[in-house]
Order: structure tokens, then C-alpha cells, then sequence
């Protein structure tokens, strides 16, 4: 990385304060990224992060004290002990984000990805719907990100212009329905769908919700809805399961109870495929059910055990994917809520 010091073009220690915000903005803006070392409370640096944040800028702050700012907390995108941790996540977030490109319709050049241009559309809705288009774009856009990051449909780094509307309106929808940000949220996203061109179709959070209303966490913690309910499923090996049979669908399970389990988790949004692991005897139960074991360390799987009566055990590892590391432990909870509630939870 390169860094540019904001007071390093000044023209001198005499600049004016005109020229001292003017110089600071500049270096922003021409930046990718900002990084702030705030070891004590600075009103100017607090106003740079600010900009950056609603120009679509990542912004990583060292809170090297221990301050907790709250206000910081929401303008940043990540907050770190040190200054060193701190440039090093810089790093990771915008070579996360180098290489992608957009893929546009109707023939049009690809170009590459910019968050400012997300930022950008997202207040023109805000201003439309008449609402506050600093922190509204704020709230959407890391959501927005990993959203995209997570997509099946990206492929060698490309997302498409379309994903990009439908990832921005599904989480303003879902912004929307949520009590705590409904007032503040109301009409951006019929704006967005006036802006981007879309006809007034449910979403995937609108399929979701229909099929799960009592699964869905809130919002504090956003899940990322499949389209299909239906996940893959999958043994490492041919028989390599307590049934004696080969699965490499939902269907291919031979215990209709066990089929109801896997349906019941596939159905949470976010898990994208779930494979069978080893198998035992030692644990019984009268019917069957499943449990969560743990978030497994391994990225993006939380691990589980089924309890039923197959041929050749009693006990059925599993882990299941998700599309996000920051969606498990509210995956997690999701899950034993939806086994709870058809009482095929194992407590």
C-alpha cells in the first residue's frame, strides 16, 4: 500500500483552515481507503472517517486505548488494537474487492468494481424517498458487499449489474421490515425500484420469509436467503452413512423422518449444502432428531449430529455450509429454532 498523509500537500504550517479541510478531503477521496490511528478523541479525524464513509471508502480505525467508540463503531468498517493489525485488515478488505469487475448488459464493456458508485445510487433513493442519505447508505452497503461476496452467481471475481440492484433491493427491503429501522428505511426501496427499473416482484427475503416467518433472525445479524429452499446433499463415500446408502440428494435418504430433518435445515437461509460425515452407535434416541454441535472452526461449516435408527448405526455426523463466516452463529440459533419448533431438536 501507498499512504498519503493528509497535511502533506499543505502549503505550510501557515495554511488556512479552508485550506487545511480542503487538502483533507483531497487526499480521501483520491484514497481507496482510510485508516486512522485514534489514540485519543480528534474531532478532525472523526469528520475524516465520516467523509470517507459516505463517500462508499473502507475505513479501518486503530482504537489502540480502548476508547469503544460507538459512532466510531458504525462509520468503520473494522476497528483494531494497533495501527499495524489495522493497515493489515485494511489490506485484506480492498484486495478482497481489487480484482472484481462488473459484467454489464447488452453488450457493454465490463469495469471495475466501485463501492462510491453503490453509495452513490443508494443516496439518489434516499433523496427521492425523502430520507437520510448518509447513514442509510452506510447501513446497506457492507451488507450489500457481503452479499455479493457470498454469491453463487459471482464467478472468477465478476458480478453483474443486475445482482448488484437485486442484492441492494433485498436488503433494503429487509431493512424495511424490520421494526427498529422501518420509519427510517420507508419508501427507499420503492425509490430504488423506481430507480433501477425493477417491477415490483418479491424478492428472495420475500419467498423466504413466506415459507419460514418464525426461523428469520433479526436483522441485527442478516441472513442471506437462497432462492430454492432445497439444498444439496452429499456423503464422502458410497455407503459412508448409518442407512447403508449412498446420498447425493435429500431424496436418497431412506428414513423419512431423517428426510424431514435435512428438509427443515436446508430451509434456513444462508445454508447452501450440507455433507454426511462418519457414523456410529453409541447414541440413541426414541425418535429422530438433530442437533448443532458446534460453529466449527473450519470457515463457513457448523457442524451437527442426527439421531436415528439406520442399518448400520444409530448416529449421523454432518456439517453444513453457509455462504458467510459472520451469518453462523445466527445460523446456528436458526436451525435449532426451526428443529425445535417440528420438535426434532436433540437437546
Amino acid at each position: 500500500m501507498t499512504f498519503l498523509d493528509p497535511l502533506d500537500n499543505l502549503a505550510g504550517p501557515e495554511a488556512s483552515k479552508y485550506e487545511v479541510v480542503k487538502s483533507d478531503l483531497q487526499r480521501i477521496g483520491q484514497a481507496d481507503g482510510l485508516l486512522v490511528n485514534m489514540w485519543q478523541e480528534s474531532i478532525g479525524a472523526g469528520m475524516g472517517v465520516v467523509h470517507a464513509h459516505q463517500w462508499g471508502k473502507l475505513v479501518v480505525v486503530s482504537d489502540p486505548n480502548h476508547m469503544e467508540h460507538r459512532m466510531l463503531a458504525f462509520f468503520a468498517d473494522a476497528v483494531e488494537g494497533t495501527p499495524e493489525q489495522g493497515a493489515k485488515t485494511l489490506l485484506h478488505l480492498l484486495q478482497a474487492e481489487s480484482d472484481w469487475h462488473v459484467v454489464k448488459s447488452g453488450g457493454r464493456p465490463d469495469e471495475s468494481f466501485r463501492r462510491r458508485k453503490i453509495i452513490e445510487a443508494v443516496r439518489a433513493a434516499c433523496r427521492e424517498a425523502k430520507r437520510d442519505d448518509v447513514s442509510i447508505p452506510g447501513l446497506v452497503l457492507p451488507i450489500v458487499i457481503e452479499r455479493l461476496r457470498a454469491s453463487d452467481r459471482r464467478i472468477r471475481k465478476a458480478v453483474t449489474t443486475t445482482g448488484i440492484r437485486e442484492a441492494v433491493a433485498d436488503v433494503l427491503q429487509q431493512f424495511g421490515r424490520d421494526a427498529a429501522y422501518a420509519e427510517a428505511f420507508a419508501g427507499v426501496g420503492d425509490a430504488w425500484h423506481s430507480r433501477t427499473g425493477r417491477n415490483a416482484v418479491k424478492t428472495s427475503v420475500d419467498r423466504v420469509r413466506e415459507r419460514l416467518p418464525d426461523v428469520l433472525t433479526p436483522l441485527s445479524a442478516p441472513l442471506i436467503p437462497l432462492p430454492d429452499a432445497r439444498v444439496p446433499i452429499k456423503c464422502s463415500k458410497p455407503h459412508a452413512t448409518i442407512w447403508g446408502k449412498t446420498v447425493r440428494s435429500i431424496d436418497d435418504v431412506p428414513s423419512p423422518l431423517a428426510r424431514d430433518v435435512f428438509r427443515i435445515i436446508s430451509s434456513v437461509p444462508t445454508v447452501t449444502s450440507i455433507t454426511l460425515g462418519q457414523f456410529g452407535h453409541k447414541e440413541k434416541r426414541n425418535t429422530c432428531q438433530a442437533m448443532v454441535v458446534q460453529e466449527s472452526p473450519t470457515p463457513y461449516v457448523i457442524e451437527g449430529k442426527l439421531h436415528d435408527r439406520g442399518d448400520k448405526g444409530t448416529v449421523q455426523s454432518f456439517h453444513m455450509r453457509v455462504q458467510s463466516d459472520s451469518v453462523k452463529k445466527d445460523v446456528t440459533e436458526a436451525i435449532e429454532r426451526a428443529l425445535r419448533k417440528e420438535d426434532r431438536w436433540s437437546g
